[in-house]
Order: C-alpha cells, then structure tokens, then sequence
C-alpha cells in the first residue's frame, strides 16, 4: 500500500503557493456570501479533508486571511469571519506628522495603456524606485462616476512585474483599489504606504485631457505601497490639478517637553 502525501503550503498545482491558492478560494467564498460575516469557519481537519491539503497548509492560508482582516481565529470558539470587504486605515508616518489624503471614493480608473518597463536611471529616480526594476505600467485617468466619467487626473500606476497576472482583474474591477487587489489575490499584506507630495505645473496635452487651462497649478502624488519586507509591490504617480485634490498634515507632539530642567 502507498502511502499519499497531501500537499504542503509550497507546493501547488499552478503558479501559486497551494496556501496562496486555498486562501484565495475561502476569501472568494467569503465575499461571496457562502461564509457568512459572524459565522465559523469549518475546522481546520474539516478543511484539510475538503481541498486535500495537510492542516500545515490550512493554517498558512487562515493566517493570511486573518493578516488581511477577513476572519479571526480565538481559542475555543474556531474561526470566525470578520468582514467580506475590511477596510484597513493606514497611518502614513512622516516621523511624527502624518501624512492624510481625501479623495473622492467616487473616482474609478480609466486605464488606457499597459507596458512592461524597465527603470532607467531618471526614472528611478523621479519615482523613487530601484534602477533596473521592473514593472507593469497601467496609464490612464482617474473618472468622476457621478459627472460622466469626467477626468478628475492622471494616474500611472507600477505593479511589480511578478503580478502581471493581475492586469485583467485591474481592468475589470476599476472601483477597487490596486493594492485591494494585490492582497486579495496573493494573499499578502501592504504593510506601509509612503507618500510624496509635489508642487506641479499641468502643461498641454495633460491639461487638455483633464480640461483646465494650460499651465494651471496641479498636485504630483507619488505612493509607495510595500510588504512587510519593505519590498515595493506597487508605485502610483497621479496628477491633479491643484483644487481637486485636499492634503492635509496632522502634527502630533510626540514627547512633553520638560520646562523645567
């Protein structure tokens, strides 16, 4: 009699880790209500049995579920789900000001262009990012739903080029923000943010395009979103014009200074 060996959390029938893969199914079973908000997930032994996995590989994948805010996991109680749609709140630390950006949740993407680049020096150095890196870059602007997909800006956005597989779901999900994606589909964590903020000035054809006059004052926002090893799996470097677009500091002393030595 031979023995059968179930999968481990390496291994995988496509091009994913078989964690990220089983991960993927439950958290698409969670949104799409076969596992409830508020009810128990099966027991680990239960998954292990449906997908024929080793329960090494389920608790790899509960954890990265459980690392993005869809379930919880207490002690005599099982797993429970938290939320179908987790909405994370990022501090974008400065030090000690924190950085904060309102935007409209009304914008979706407009993509119009996708490429593989590779940085070259002045580019590298106009985003911030590794020289020779490489990229997948999704160009287009970003529409106000609720006046006709007017433009509101102009947004090209780098994903690592290990993620290319998620052009088409960028696409097809414009409402959803790209690092949303990223999470839900390989199951890792944006675990920082980091924003620049620089003044511009929109020449033609941009200002055509976003219809203000040539010249006019605009806002350049650069982001940075990274896994907890500091790697960059995303860059977005988006142009508004100056009054679409509020950014505000918050300044919070981080010591009470001793006034009497």
């Amino acid at each position: 009699m031979t023995a059968t060996r179930k999968n481990t959390p390496t291994a995988s029938t496509g091009g994913q880790p078989r964690y990220v893969e089983l991960a993927n199914t439950l958290l698409r079973d969670i949104q799409e209500g076969r596992h409830v908000v508020g009810s128990l997930l099966p027991t680990e032994h239960e998954l292990a049995d449906q997908y024929g996995v080793s329960r090494h590989t389920v608790r790899a994948s509960l954890k990265k579920l459980e690392d993005l805010g869809y379930i919880s996991r207490k002690k005599a109680v099982g797993t429970l789900v938290e939320s179908a749609n987790p909405d994370t709140a990022f501090v974008q630390s400065f030090g000690t000001p924190e950085d904060l950006i309102r935007v409209a949740a009304t914008e979706v993407r407009a993509i119009e262009d996708v490429r593989h680049v590779t940085l070259d020096r002045n580019k590298a150095r106009r985003l911030e990012a590794p020289v020779g890196s490489s990229w997948v870059l999704l160009s287009g602007t970003r529409e106000d739903v609720r006046r006709a997909g007017a433009p509101v800006a102009q947004a090209d956005i780098y994903i690592d080029a290990t993620l290319a597989g998620l052009v088409d779901t960028i696409r097809l999900q414009p409402q959803t923000l790209v690092s949303s994606l990223i999470e839900r589909e390989y199951a890792v964590v944006i675990d920082e943010i980091r924003q620049m903020v620089t003044a511009t000035l929109i020449e033609a054809p941009l200002a055509e395009r976003l219809r203000v006059q040539a010249g006019s004052a605009g806002l350049r926002l650069i982001r940075h979103y990274k896994d907890a090893t500091g790697r960059i799996l995303e860059i977005t470097d988006t142009t508004y014009p100056a009054d679409r677009v509020t950014v505000a500091f918050q300044l919070k002393r981080s010591l009470k200074p001793n006034l009497n030595p």
